[in-house]
């Protein structure tokens, strides 16, 4: 059984992730606020799935909380085949297409030039958070460590010194403030990609989420209790990181891009956005999932059907239909009819229609149902669309920008669908591209 909140979460960020990348597109209309949405209130997203890859790998680690030790062996062979050999054949899948539409030079087949590239994670833009992820996976004894440290003393106070380590970590990493110019050329790379490998960048999201794997049902219920101040919390962070990019546009002269650069996830502003809306959105799905069921219970009492409820087996923060599937005898295909609800300490499977609410779970969870391979193709499909603009001489508005975020989480989705179907007959290209047998 799968806690379908944080399955769903998986949706929430992918929407987050279009907005990052779709935000270079927004620089032409060069609006303030659609560039605002798209570019810094998106994002959340990032960190966000480091927190979900901190609650699977709490969930799967049977030992965590006995104090036995890990299979540290069998436990990285589990994750290069799931993260690592996907991570390894999209960079080449990339690098491949970067080279064929290209003039030659850009990208070269030199070995020392390859493995240079998928050690920083430069196949393409977005593939550095499969380094990050590969990296929190081969230091997890170190982080499962700190887990304990935290469950056996005072969570609360641990979390905080863990949030003001946090905070002036990632300020010294943004703000180093180092003369480079005389550094060795593999010292002055490993400086200047440190944000593409360095876990320690996302430590607190992602002890949070193991946490939030070890106290579930707490953590839920402090939720409901405190909804109110989950709220304002949210409303607060988004308020700081508007009000910070407003002055330093009106104020300090800041350029769009300027924004970018300095108010991401790493950011003070950034890092207090990031908690407020996981807060946020974990409390927003469980009221979602809590309405669909009390409709269900009204209109469809003899479709409820008890499961008893376990935790996720997510183990990576982008997990395919096929695993949904072989847990809640949820299929992608089945989605629009029939789901899974997680509250309290059941599992209801349920068939609703209608209501606003189910439409926007549905839409969610097919998202969320594909998000690894829409992780991965996106930016396939932005750049064709990026291509036929130009090749078109399509000038962005703000009402363009906004039709193409709709085809590019309605054309990945689509894609990735056909892509699901496809290695379904061919189980050496699932293996490479999704890591599952």
């Amino acid at each position: 059984m799968r806690n379908t909140i944080i399955d769903n979460l998986r949706g929430i960020c992918m929407l987050g992730v279009f907005g990052i990348h779709i935000g270079s597109l927004a620089l032409a209309p060069n609006n303030f606020t659609l560039y605002l949405l798209l570019e810094i209130l998106s994002r959340y997203s990032v960190p966000s799935f480091f927190f979900i890859s901190g609650y699977g790998l709490a969930c799967t680690d049977k030992g965590l909380l006995s104090g036995s030790r890990l299979n540290y062996i069998d436990f990285m062979k589990k994750r290069l085949r799931g993260a690592g050999l996907p991570y390894l054949s999209w960079s080449l899948f990339y690098m491949l297409y970067f080279w064929l539409i290209l003039p030659p030079g850009f990208v070269s087949w030199n070995p020392l030039h390859v493995a240079y590239v998928l050690f920083f994670g430069l196949g393409c833009y977005h593939l550095y958070f499969m380094v990050i992820l590969l990296w929190f996976y081969a230091s997890y004894p170190l982080w499962r460590r700190l887990l304990c440290i935290i469950i056996h003393q005072s969570i609360p106070f641990m979390l905080v010194l863990l949030f003001i380590f946090q905070l002036a970590f990632n300020w010294w990493t943004t703000h180093p403030g180092l003369n480079t110019a005389d550094w060795s050329v593999l010292a002055k790379n490993f400086f200047d990609y440190r944000l593409n490998y360095l876990p320690l960048h996302y430590l607190l999201i992602f002890i949070s989420g193991g946490l939030a794997a070890c106290y579930w049902e707490k953590f839920i219920v402090l939720l409901r209790r405190y909804s109110a101040m989950v709220c304002v919390i949210f409303a607060a962070s988004v308020a700081w990181d508007v009000q910070s990019c407003y002055e330093a546009v009106t104020v300090n002269g800041y350029t769009l891009i300027d924004l970018a650069n300095t108010y991401h996830q790493l950011s003070p502003q950034g890092l207090c956005y990031t908690v407020g809306s996981l807060l946020f959105f974990c409390l927003a799905l469980d009221w979602l999932e809590r309405k669909a069921q009390a409709k269900a219970h009204t209109e469809a009492p003899n479709a409820l059907q008890s499961i008893p409820q376990a935790a996720s087996y997510t183990e990576a923060p982008l997990v395919v239909a096929s695993d949904i599937s072989t847990t809640n005898s949820l299929s992608p295909r089945k989605l629009t009819t029939s789901w899974v609800l997680a509250s309290g300490s059941c599992h209801r499977k349920v068939t609703e229609r209608g209501s606003l609410a189910n439409l926007l779970y549905k839409a969610i969870s097919t998202l969320s149902a594909y998000s690894m391979l829409i992780y991965f193709v996106h930016p396939l499909l932005l750049d064709w669309l990026s291509s036929a603009y130009n090749h078109f001489g399509i000038i962005m508005t703000v009402k363009k920008v906004a039709l193409s975020y709709v085809l590019l989480v309605l054309g990945s989705l689509v894609l990735s669908i056909l892509l699901t179907k496809a290695f379904e007959k061919c189980s050496t290209a699932k293996l490479l591209f999704t890591g599952k047998r």
